[in-house]
C-alpha cells in the first residue's frame, strides 16, 4: 500500500511533464483572434511557455496525488482543474487573454462535479459562486463608472473570479482570492515604483496562483 502510494504521484507527475509541454506548444489555438491562432510563441518565448507548463503541470499534479490526501477520483479533480488554471494563466501571461474555449468548459465541469468533493458540498460551491459574482459584479460596475478596468482587471480575469468561486466553494474561495490579490500587489509596487502609474499586468497568473493554493490545501482555508 505504502508503495502503492508514493507511486501514484510519481507515475502522475512523469505524465504531467509532456502534457504540459503539449499543452504550452498548442495554446496559440485556444484564442479567438485570427491573429494570435496563426501566430504561435517561437524562440525563447515558447521554450518558456512550454518550459513553464511543464513545470507548473507537474508540480500541481504531484502534489494533487500525495499521499494522504484525496482518494483518486478527487485527486484526479484536482489535478485537472489545477492544470487548467496553469494554462490560462500562461494564456494571459502570451496575450493578455484568459480564453472562452477553457473557461466556459472549466466553469460547467466546476458546476457539473460540484458533488464529487468530499470537504466541501453543493451548497459551499454556491455560496462561493455567488460571492465571486458579487465581488466580479463590483470590479465590472467599478470599470463601467471611471471608464476602464479596475487595476487592469478585464472581463476574462472576471470570468476567473467566478470560476474560482465556483471550483473553490465557500470560504476558501475567499481565501483564495485574497492570496492571489495580495500576490498581484508586488508587480502593482514595483510599477508604482518605477513610476509607471497607468502600466497594465496580467492579472491572471496571480489569480490561478490563489486558486491552485486553495484547490490544493483547501483544509488549511476552512
Amino acid at each position: 500500500m505504502r508503495v502503492m502510494e508514493t507511486l501514484v504521484p510519481v507515475l502522475a507527475t512523469v505524465i504531467a511533464v509532456p502534457g504540459g509541454w503539449f499543452a504550452g506548444s498548442l495554446q496559440h489555438r485556444l484564442y479567438r483572434e485570427t491573429e494570435f491562432r496563426s501566430a504561435p510563441a517561437s524562440g525563447r518565448a515558447a521554450w518558456l511557455i512550454r518550459g513553464g507548463l511543464a513545470l507548473a503541470c507537474a508540480v500541481v499534479v504531484g502534489i494533487a496525488f500525495r499521499p494522504g490526501h484525496y482518494d483518486f477520483g478527487p485527486a484526479l479533480l484536482t489535478a485537472l482543474f489545477g492544470v487548467s488554471l496553469c494554462v490560462m494563466a500562461s494564456t494571459d501571461f502570451e496575450r493578455r487573454r484568459i480564453t472562452n474555449t477553457l473557461s466556459y468548459p472549466a466553469l460547467l465541469a466546476a458546476l457539473a462535479f460540484s458533488w464529487a468533493w468530499p470537504d466541501r458540498s453543493v451548497a459551499d460551491i454556491l455560496y462561493g459562486g455567488g460571492f465571486a459574482v458579487g465581488l466580479g459584479a463590483v470590479v465590472f460596475g467599478l470599470g463601467v463608472l471611471v471608464g476602464g478596468p479596475i487595476g487592469g482587471l478585464g472581463i476574462g480575469d472576471i470570468k476567473l473570479i467566478i470560476l474560482i468561486g465556483v471550483l473553490l466553494g465557500w470560504p476558501v474561495a475567499m481565501y483564495g482570492l485574497f492570496i492571489g490579490m495580495l500576490a498581484a500587489g508586488v508587480p502593482s509596487v514595483i510599477l508604482l515604483a518605477q513610476g509607471k502609474r497607468k502600466a497594465h499586468f496580467s492579472y491572471g497568473p496571480y489569480l490561478a496562483l490563489g486558486a491552485i493554493i486553495g484547490l490544493l490545501w483547501p483544509e488549511r482555508f476552512m
